[in-house]
């Protein structure tokens, strides 16, 4: 069987966990600050106060959880490579068009962030599951350079047809 394997980066940290049933392990937000506040169409990367090592057969892919796109909440771009040792950072972003969305510790109300001036606001709990990863293998393919007439030879379905052509 193989192996991977999580380190603290931040003693705080969450290990990332999974049930058998799971594809994905749940990765939590690890910061210093009372909260974090993503602020409509930005995105913000969020600290997760963990690192990674695994074999050179697999990556970590990223994926937003269902409790994070209901929100509005859309997690980026996310491979984590096998060869990658610092700390993953989470790119999340705000996609309401009129709610800011604030990761906050418990004890912290919306008041103390925004005193008097309150926007609407998202508020999403500092102790859930920010996004999920899932191990994936990485195929072991040979890369060969041919001429492209060549490869246009290559008949397919879908040819020279741009973004659309499919109609679906």
């Amino acid at each position: 069987m193989d192996k991977i394997y999580f380190s603290k980066t931040k003693p705080n940290a969450i290990i990332p966990s999974k049930t058998e049933e799971n594809a994905g392990r749940d990765i939590y937000a690890c910061f210093d600050e009372a909260y974090l506040v993503i602020a409509p169409h930005k995105t913000v990367m969020i600290p997760t106060g963990i690192a990674s090592a695994c074999s050179n057969d697999y990556y970590f892919q990223l994926f937003e959880r269902g409790s994070t796109g209901t929100k509005g909440m859309g997690q980026r771009c996310g491979v984590i490579d096998a060869s990658y040792r610092n700390e993953w950072f989470v790119p999340i972003t705000n996609h309401n068009n009129d709610r800011t969305i604030v990761i906050r510790k418990e004890g912290v109300s919306n008041r103390d962030i925004f005193g008097d001036i309150m926007p609407n606001i998202i508020d999403y709990p500092y102790e859930k599951a920010i996004c999920q990863a899932v191990l994936l293998p990485v195929p072991k393919v040979e890369v060969e350079e041919i001429p492209y007439d060549e490869l246009l030879n290559m008949k397919s379905d879908r040819m020279l047809g741009n973004l659309g052509s499919s109609n679906k």
